[in-house]
C-alpha cells in the first residue's frame, strides 16, 4: 500500500512555488528582460529629462529668487561686505567685538581694512609698503593688539631695516579678512592690494586655507550692475557644487527616495537650496591642491615681491594628527616647486619649549575647554 502510494506521488506534478516559478521564467526570460530593458530604459531616460530641466531652469529659479530679496549692503550690523571679487570683506569704518573667551574690540578704516589708521590709496613718496593677506590669523580681530600693527612699529624702529629701504618709512596694510583661502587671497591680491602699490606682499596662511573655496557671506548691494552680482553668487554659492554626472538616481531621490532617507543634489523646490549651507571646501583634496596651485602659480607670475608665510595651527603645535591636513603643505609644494614658503613652526616650537600642556604633568588629560576655564596664569601656550 504504502509503495504504490510513492509511485503515485512520483507520478503527479509538482506544485512547489520555486519549481512553478523557476518553469515560468524558462519559459518567459525573453518577456521578462524585455520589461526588466524597458523599465531601465524609460527611467533613464526620466532621470536625463529631469536633470536637462534642472539645469536648464534652477540658475534663473534661484537667480529670481536672489534678486527679489533686499540687499544686505554695508549697515551698523553688518561685518562683511559683499565683493564680487574676493566673496565679501570686511564693512569700512566698522567697530566690532568679541565676547568670552576673546573679550577683544577691532575697527575697521575707511577702506576696510583691520587698522585703527587712515592712510591714502595713492602711496606718498618716502614710504614703503607691505600689503599682508590672510585669514582670521592675519586680521587678528580676537585681539587686540594686532601683529600687522606691531610688525610696522618694529620695521620703523630698526635702524638697519630703515636702512635697507632708503630711510622710508614702512607702511604695513592689513588685508586679512576671516574665514578667507587661498583662492580669495589670489583675489584679494589682485583686485585690491595692488591698488595701494605695495613693495611687497605676503601671504599669511594655514594649511587649511588650501581646502577652501570662494564664498559669499552677503548678498549683493544694489551699486553696480547687481544682477551680474547675483548670477555670480548664486553660480558660486549653490550651482558650483552641483555633480550634473554624478552616477545617482536623483529623479527618485527627490520623489519616493526622501521617504527612504536619501538625499538629492536636485529638490524639486529650488528653495531647499537656501536652506542648505553652502559648501565651504572643496570636495576633495586633490581639486583643492589643482585650483589653489592655479591661482599661486597666476600671482606668482604677476608679483616679483611676494612672500608666503605659514602660521601652524595649536592642534599642529600640540603634536595632534589631523588627517585633513596631515601631509597637506607638502603635496601643495609638490604641485607649485616655484612656491616661495617659509614655515613658521620651528621658530614656533622652539619658542614655546617647556610651555605647552604636554610640558605640564599637572594638566595631563585636560581638555581645551577645560584648560580655557584655568586661570591666566596656568594656562599653557599652544
Amino acid at each position: 500500500m504504502a509503495g504504490a502510494l510513492r509511485r503515485l506521488t512520483a507520478r503527479m506534478p509538482s506544485f512547489s512555488p520555486l519549481a512553478t516559478a523557476s518553469k515560468w521564467l524558462t519559459d518567459h526570460w525573453r518577456e521578462v528582460l524585455l520589461v526588466c530593458a524597458s523599465t531601465g530604459l524609460t527611467y533613464l531616460l526620466m532621470e536625463i529629462g529631469y536633470r536637462a530641466y534642472q539645469y536648464r531652469t534652477l540658475p534663473d529659479r534661484l537667480f529670481a529668487e536672489v534678486a527679489a530679496q533686499p540687499s544686505t549692503g554695508p549697515s551698523a550690523q553688518d561685518q562683511f561686505l559683499y565683493d564680487a571679487h574676493t566673496g565679501y570683506r570686511y564693512t569700512p569704518n566698522f567697530a566690532g567685538r568679541r565676547g568670552h573667551p576673546w573679550n577683544s574690540h577691532w575697527r575697521t578704516n575707511s577702506h576696510g581694512h583691520v587698522s585703527q589708521f587712515e592712510y591714502p590709496q595713492r602711496k606718498p613718496s618716502g614710504e614703503y609698503r607691505i600689503a599682508v593677506i590672510g585669514d582670521s590669523f592675519t586680521a587678528n580681530i580676537t585681539n587686540n593688539v594686532r601683529w600687522t600693527e606691531l610688525v610696522e612699529e618694529r620695521l620703523n624702529a630698526s635702524a638697519q631695516w630703515r636702512a635697507s629701504v632708503g630711510g622710508q618709512f614702512t607702511r604695513v596694510i592689513n588685508f586679512g579678512v576671516d574665514g578667507m583661502g587661498m583662492i580669495q587671497f589670489a583675489a584679494m591680491v589682485r583686485h585690491h592690494a595692488m591698488d595701494f602699490a605695495p613693495d611687497l606682499v605676503i601671504v599669511n596662511f594655514i594649511a587649511d586655507d588650501i581646502l577652501r573655496r570662494v564664498r559669499y557671506l552677503n548678498r549683493p548691494a544694489g551699486d553696480g550692475d547687481r544682477n551680474a552680482k547675483i548670477r555670480a553668487y548664486v553660480q558660486d554659492n549653490f550651482l558650483h557644487r552641483i555633480d550634473w554626472l554624478r552616477p545617482y538616481p536623483e529623479l527618485f531621490a527627490a520623489t519616493f527616495g526622501q521617504y527612504f532617507g536619501m538625499r538629492t543634489q536636485l529638490p524639486l523646490d529650488h528653495r531647499m537650496h537656501f536652506a542648505r549651507e553652502p559648501a565651504f571646501k572643496f570636495d576633495s583634496r586633490t581639486e583643492a591642491i589643482t585650483a589653489s596651485a592655479a591661482v599661486v602659480r597666476e600671482i606668482l607670475g604677476e608679483i616679483p615681491n611676494i612672500l608666503f608665510l605659514q602660521a601652524p595651527m595649536f592642534q599642529e603645535l600640540a603634536g595632534w594628527s589631523i588627517p585633513e591636513w596631515d601631509g597637506l603643505v607638502r603635496q601643495f609644494r609638490q604641485a607649485v616647486p616655484e612656491f616661495p614658503v617659509v614655515v613658521m613652526q620651528p621658530r614656533m616650537e622652539a619658542l614655546l619649549a617647556g610651555k605647552r600642556q604636554k610640558d605640564q604633568p599637572d594638566l595631563a588629560g585636560l581638555n581645551p575647554r577645560q584648560i580655557w576655564a584655568l586661570p591666566e596664569e596656568r594656562r599653557p601656550e599652544w
